[in-house]
């Protein structure tokens, strides 16, 4: 379970639901690459099948330092999907080691092709979830920070998709994605992609904080308890990059 407050976790929730329609039909190309990506991945051998090797390097960014090691990258694929249950930190682990930087958004990239259970880091994602009072994740950050985000990052996502309002929003969300991709998109690719595309529609919003209940004194520095917590609106201007 994530630190995250009823409060927020209701904000995130109101904001998805807001941009619901727009952001899954700005997310269809992406989910429509992630789609044939993944039901192709187990029939090819990522090692030669030369177009397969482009279209992941389309859909994962490859760049820098990663792109000139890209025969190591592939190989990498490889060997985690023989994997039953590849976990996060081997895989950033491995990648990493090709650059001597830590590299979280392909890493978890390449893991949600494998197991599309697992959630994808990307810099939309770690500019918005902050404004619901997710932990911020360094745009450099040290190995061991970005494994626990991760596992943070998919502990939110279980705590959303277990919410009673979850299944309504969901059924929208589908609703924009073709018919065809449907069967290969679950729950956490659906909220991974609307998060993603989310960031900008939502950047000009109203950013929830919390104060104290009215009529409630409070010591100089005193905590406020959650429950005692109401929503004050206002607004923040996000800069979209």
């Amino acid at each position: 379970m994530t630190d995250l407050t009823a409060i927020h976790l209701d904000a995130l929730m109101r904001d998805l639901e807001l941009t619901a329609v727009v952001a899954m039909r700005r997310a269809v190309p992406h989910l429509r690459e992630f789609v044939s990506l993944r039901d192709a991945l187990q029939r090819v051998d990522v090692t030669t099948d030369e177009a397969y090797q482009q279209a992941l390097s389309r859909y994962i960014g490859l760049r820098g330092k990663l792109r000139l090691q890209r025969a190591s990258v592939f190989e990498i694929l490889q060997s985690f999907k023989a994997e039953p249950q590849p976990q996060f930190k081997a895989v950033l682990a491995q990648l990493s080691a090709l650059t001597g930087q830590v590299e979280k958004s392909v890493a978890s990239s390449l893991l949600a092709l494998v197991d599309p259970l697992q959630p994808v880091i990307d810099r939309d994602l770690r500019q918005l979830l902050p404004r619901y009072g997710f932990p911020m994740l360094a745009e450099a950050p040290q190995f061991d920070d970005c494994v626990a985000w991760h596992e943070a990052l998919r502990s939110l996502f279980t705590e959303v998709i277990d919410r009673p309002t979850w299944p309504a929003l969901a059924n929208r969300l589908s609703a924009q994605v073709p018919g065809e991709l449907q069967k290969g998109v679950n729950s956490v690719r659906l909220l991974n992609a609307h998060l993603s595309e989310a960031r900008k529609l939502v950047a000009l919003m109203a950013v929830p904080r919390l104060m104290p209940a009215a009529g409630r004194a409070q010591s100089p520095g005193a905590a406020t308890p959650a429950q005692d917590a109401q929503p004050l609106l206002s607004v923040r201007l996000h800069l979209c990059r």
